[in-house]
This record gives structure tokens, C-alpha cells and sequence, in this order.
């Protein structure tokens, strides 16, 4: 049975809910480890490309190059966005996976699949990246027709006219730049719910997300930013707790008649793995509001160790990864998960289709257009055609 929604902002709420689940952290987690690991093994061939060698590198950064102030080459800079793009691409199709999990347990089914979501996300998830690109694309070609005016402005006579006759059209294709800037950020935060929720190809994702900035761009601003309060609140308890579930591990192995300096020297070598980079700083008094801040004092050098001990600091520090890792995930899945809801919401207000109630026999029959959509947009067509008739009768009378 479907959960019941108030299709207003007091939904939104839920997000925390929803995002506290194993199985959406479990995906999620699976993302970042996976587009970290892909992150990493580009920015590492980046900045070998750039004249860094293993060894320099692995001293800086360890597992996670952050790179802050180094300086790359071209090709090193081609890596560096090879290994961003992939990261952004794969978190967004784990994203999908979050996003289907969280619409199948609103529409009633509590026990979906973490396999069935990953494979609905790899096959029918293309779109969630493919309506950014090419939002890109459009913008891309729209600064290219401003370089060919730059240059046809350069020729004697000729350049001035060209500029003259272009100039307003250029000002609304500027214009243009900045509403399809605006769609990518929409695109961004809610291709994955679109995808999940109407199984979409790109074309249908971009016709949604032109729809919520047209109809519902208010709604959609106020409802993110409620969401990023619930996150906030959510995802600081939860750091909170895992801080304090460690600091008792620390206490309490660090006592002086127990393990004491052993434990404390290995808890030491774990955390010199963790990656350094100036660019985590910001972070600084969060972290340290939270009691987390150990996490950022990376010490420089491994403290001596005998063998078994440094390859348990090893493996510690790989655990404090994953921890971390774990902590992140639910600030993602609560992420898809109230974007899920968000959409849901906006959906219902702008279309008076409630997603809830589509099957999902429906889905695969009409791949996302459902007949009350159908049937919406007949009824504004048909809205649109009497008012002409109505104008045209007017012109009738007039004459």
C-alpha cells in the first residue's frame, strides 16, 4: 500500500527517515567507494603526468589525492577532469539506484532489491547523466556562435555590420546561458528521482526538468534548501555518534592498564593514512563543533610499530575510510531520497499526477508517460486551442 504523502513541504521531512536505511547507505556507499577509487587512480596518473612521482604523492595524499595548489600540466589537468567526471557520473547512477529504492518503498514494497535497483540504474540510467551533458552541449555550442561573431567581428566593415545585425540576438542567447545554467542545477538534483520515478530516456528527463524550472521554480528552491536543513541537522547527529562510538573505542582501549600506548600508537598509524589536503580546512570548525576534528590532524610520520602492529594501523586506517565513507553515504541517501520525495511533490502540484499510484506494468508499457499524463497534457493542448478559437471569434466579431 502507498505511503500517504501531503504533497506539500511537510513530506520533505521524511528525507531523514528514508535516508537512514542500510540498504540506501549500502548503495550509496557502494558509489562513493567505487567513484573514489576511479577519482583517485586518474589524480594519481594526473599528477604523475604533471612530474610527481608515487612516492611524493602517496606521502601527501595517500588513498585520496586532494590536490590543493599543485601545479598540473595539460595533460595532467585532462586526467585530473577525467577522474571528476567519472566520480560525478557513477554517483549519479548509484544515485538512480537510492532514488528507485526510495520510490518503490513509498509505493508500498518495503522489501525492493538492492539488485534489482543497481540493475535498473545501469540499464535504464543513462539519462541522469546524459541531460546534464547536454545541457553543456547546448551552452557549448551557443558560446561557439559568440567566438565565430568575435572573429567575423575582426574583418574591416564587414565586422561591424555583422555585430550590429548580431547584437540583440546575442544578448538573448546570453540570456538563454543563464536559464539553461539554472536547468542544469534542476537537472542535477533531480534527473536521478525522474529517472526512478518515470523510468525516462533523456529527452523525457529534460522535458521534466524545463517543466519544474517553468512551473514550479519557486517551490523546487524552497523545498531544497528545507532538505538541506533536514540533512544538516540528521547528518550531524549521525557524525556525532559514530565520533562518540569511537571515542569510547579510543578511551577504553587507550587505558593505560589495558592496551594503553600499544593502542594509541596504532590508532596513530591509522590515522597518518588518512588523506591530507588544505582544501579540507573549511571544514575545520564543523568538525570540531562535532568533537571530529582528530580526523584532520594527519600525522606526518608512521610512529614506530613492530610488524604486527603496523600492518594492524594498515588495515585500521582502511577501516576509518570506510567509516568515514559510511557517515558521507547518508548525507547521499538522504540526499536521493528527499529529492525522490521533492519530485514526487512537484509532479503532483504541476501535473496532478500522483506516481504513487502508476504501476509497474504502466512503467513498462509506456516507458514513463502515464495516461494521466497523457491526458494532462490533452487537457492543456485542448485549453490552448479554445482560447485561440475564442481569439479568433473575437477578430470575427470586431470585423
Amino acid at each position: 500500500m502507498p505511503m500517504k504523502l501531503h504533497y506539500n513541504y511537510k513530506d520533505v521531512f521524511r528525507a531523514a527517515r528514508l535516508g537512514f536505511s542500510a540498504k540506501k547507505i549500502w548503495v550509496q556507499f557502494l558509489g562513493l567507494l567505487i567513484g573514489t577509487a576511479v577519482y583517485s587512480i586518474f589524480t594519481y596518473l594526473g599528477l604523475i603526468l604533471s612530474g610527481y612521482t608515487i612516492k611524493e604523492v602517496w606521502t601527501k595524499y595517500h588513498y585520496i589525492p586532494l590536490p590543493f595548489g599543485e601545479s598540473f600540466t595539460v595533460y595532467g589537468w585532462i586526467f585530473l577532469g577525467i577522474g571528476l567526471f567519472l566520480f560525478v557520473v557513477i554517483n549519479l547512477i548509484f544515485g538512480v539506484a537510492v532514488s528507485k529504492i526510495t520510490y518503490e518503498q513509498l509505493k508500498g514494497d518495503d522489501f525492493y532489491e538492492v539488485k534489482k535497483a543497481l540493475r535498473f540504474a545501469f540499464k535504464d540510467g543513462k539519462a541522469v547523466y546524459l541531460a546534464p551533458i547536454v545541457l553543456i552541449i547546448l551552452v557549448a555550442l551557443i558560446l561557439l556562435g559568440g567566438v565565430i561573431i568575435g572573429l567575423l567581428g575582426k574583418i574591416p566593415w564587414f565586422g561591424e555590420l555583422v555585430l550590429l545585425l548580431l547584437s540583440v540576438p546575442s544578448i538573448f542567447a546570453c540570456t538563454f546561458i543563464i536559464y539553461l545554467f539554472f536547468a542544469f542545477v534542476v537537472a542535477m538534483y533531480l534527473s536521478a528521482a525522474i529517472v526512478a520515478t518515470t523510468a525516462s530516456d533523456t529527452f523525457d528527463t529534460l522535458f521534466e526538468v524545463f517543466s519544474t524550472l517553468n512551473d514550479q521554480n519557486w517551490r523546487f528552491i524552497g523545498y531544497e534548501a528545507l532538505l538541506y536543513g533536514v540533512k544538516f541537522i540528521a547528518f550531524s547527529i549521525f557524525a556525532w555518534a559514530v565520533g562518540r562510538a569511537l571515542w569510547i573505542i579510543h578511551t577504553v582501549l587507550g587505558a593505560s592498564w589495558l592496551m594503553g600506548p600499544k593502542y594509541l600508537a596504532i590508532e596513530k598509524g591509522a590515522l597518518h593514512y588518512f588523506t591530507y589536503s588544505p582544501a579540507l580546512y573549511f571544514l575545520d570548525p564543523y568538525l570540531s563543533f562535532l568533537k571530529l576534528s582528530a580526523i584532520l590532524e594527519v600525522p606526518p610520520d608512521m610512529p614506530a610499530m613492530p610488524l604486527p602492529s603496523t600492518i594492524l594501523a594498515f588495515l585500521f586506517g582502511i577501516l576509518f575510510y570506510l567509516i568515514v565513507f559510511t557517515v558521507l553515504s547518508f548525507w547521499g541517501a538522504m540526499h536521493w531520497a528527499g529529492n525522490t520525495l521533492i519530485f514526487i511533490i512537484l509532479e503532483k502540484k504541476k501535473d496532478d499526477i500522483d506516481l504513487l499510484e502508476i504501476t509497474e506494468e504502466e512503467e513498462e508499457l509506456t516507458g514513463g508517460v502515464t495516461p494521466e499524463k497523457e491526458s494532462a497534457e490533452e487537457q492543456k493542448s485542448a485549453g490552448k486551442e479554445t482560447q485561440g478559437e475564442k481569439g479568433e471569434g473575437e477578430k470575427e466579431g470586431e470585423g
